[in-house]
């Protein structure tokens, strides 16, 4: 006769069960209202040191707030009248001339092109590509378009700065608020988890828009130098990239050797752009990360990337944008759990 296992679940562990899954629920439910607050979370992490900074200087808490708002609005104002129009004329001219590049290129690679041909791709990539590159306003106003769409437009937006500036003017009203809703044996813990989410992704965020930053403004600068004629389009484009580790400077420092080749037709401009490339690869690993980022913990780059696609995945750009801190979050916690596992007996 056949011994028979029982499972025995105590009522507790199923009602915790039962109490997970319902939160999910909920979250899943609310999910734009919990990406809205994770945003203002990390821009409350961003403008926090300089709130204290104006707050040390006898400045209200509050105004002080006020005051960064209407500097990084005046930046933002400038770089929207400045780059975003020469970056959309100089995308709408290479998505013009590609054509003329794509078949240069074509002519001098006879070998290339009869392999394309033989396998029927040849026609394929010369019809998608233009289609893929026309027309770079619409592309910009696609993303930008796709952003503000998933967050509702200006009223969150709105929300988004409201939430921020309630995060970092009443910042011991939500230690309290924590005293109030936590269980007594975790408050001590959920105080410092706060605090320690606020002090990690603000200086991830700080350090991560300086590299992309110094990274972007070098590579246009080199480009420039060299005459490369799409230098501010591949100067942006190697300055968001470079949020993405190994992968993003070598995808940006591939396409603008590449542009480069098909505007010269000759190696030696090419090789420049790839040595300007290196060299500024070289200065970020050895000088600007060191110094920028000392005080960070790196994520690995696989999980990095990985995190960036399953986020792009499931909601797009936004998804994409959010994948860094929600890891750098998510690492914060399990290291905790990791350290309990190790206290217990």
């Amino acid at each position: 006769m056949e011994d028979k296992q029982t499972i025995s679940i105590s009522t507790s562990t199923l009602i915790k069960v039962l109490l997970i899954a319902l939160l999910l629920w909920v979250g899943y439910l609310i999910l734009d209202i919990l990406i809205l607050l994770f945003v203002a979370i990390i821009l409350a992490s961003l403008i926090d040191p300089l709130a204290d900074w104006f707050q040390k200087h006898k400045f209200h808490r509050g105004t002080a707030v006020i005051i960064i708002y209407i500097v990084l609005l005046g930046l933002l104002s400038v770089i929207g009248l400045i780059l975003v129009p020469a970056a959309i004329a100089q995308f709408s001219q290479l998505s013009a001339n590609f054509g003329h590049y794509w078949n240069k290129l074509i002519s001098g690679m006879t070998n290339f092109k009869d392999l394309l041909d033989r396998y029927g791709l040849l026609g394929n990539i010369t019809n998608y590509l233009p289609g893929a590159l026309q027309s770079g306003s619409e592309t910009v106003q696609k993303v930008i378009g796709s952003v503000f769409g998933f967050f509702g437009g200006l009223f969150s937006l709105i929300l988004v700065l409201v939430l921020t500036f309630y995060l970092v003017v009443e910042e011991n009203s939500i230690k309290k608020f924590i005293q109030v809703v936590a269980p007594e044996s975790y408050r001590e813990y959920l105080s410092g988890l706060w605090e320690r989410i606020k002090e990690k992704l603000g200086r991830w965020l700080r350090g991560q828009l300086i590299l992309n930053l110094v990274v972007g403004v070098l590579s246009y600068l080199g480009l420039l130098a060299l005459d490369v004629q799409y230098a501010l389009i591949l100067g942006i484009m190697a300055g968001l990239f470079e949020t993405i580790p190994y992968a993003g400077p070598i995808f940006t420092a591939i396409v603008a050797v590449s542009i480069t080749f098909l505007q010269t037709g000759g190696w030696m401009k090419p090789l420049l752009v790839g040595i300007v490339f290196l060299v500024i690869q070289q200065l970020e690993n050895n000088f600007l990360v060191p110094k920028i980022m000392k005080k960070v913990v790196g994520l690995n780059p696989v999980i990095s990337i990985l995190a960036l696609l399953i986020g792009f995945r499931l909601i797009g750009i936004v998804g994409a944008l959010l994948a860094i801190p929600t890891v750098t979050l998510l690492t914060i916690i399990w290291s905790d759990v990791l350290v309990w596992q190790q206290k217990k007996p």
